[in-house]
């Protein structure tokens, strides 16, 4: 169970790559992604990734990744901005 839960809310758009979140918590071991806009978001552990290779999300949909705070995950939204709402846990 967690013992801190720490919420963001990011606006990501088209035109790269924004970490999610932008600071991470310290001693996370989860990151929750819920995709609150209406645009297709993209997932990428690397700033340079080609877009149309990641997994993606849409509207109303959350996406779960079991990662530490060594771990920078990056989101990008395509055809317009999205808001992200991330939740880590530790």
């Amino acid at each position: 169970s967690a013992k801190t839960v720490a919420e963001t809310v990011v606006e990501v758009n088209t035109g790269g790559w924004s970490a999610l979140p932008t600071t991470a918590l310290d001693g996370r071991n989860l990151v929750e992604v819920y995709n609150k806009g209406e645009n297709k978001l993209y997932f990428s552990f690397s700033s340079s990734a080609i877009l149309k290779q990641r997994y993606a999300i849409g509207g109303a949909e959350f996406k779960i990744f079991p990662i530490q705070d060594n771990v920078t995950l990056y989101g990008r939204s395509q055809g317009g901005g999205t808001r992200v709402i991330v939740t880590e846990y530790r």
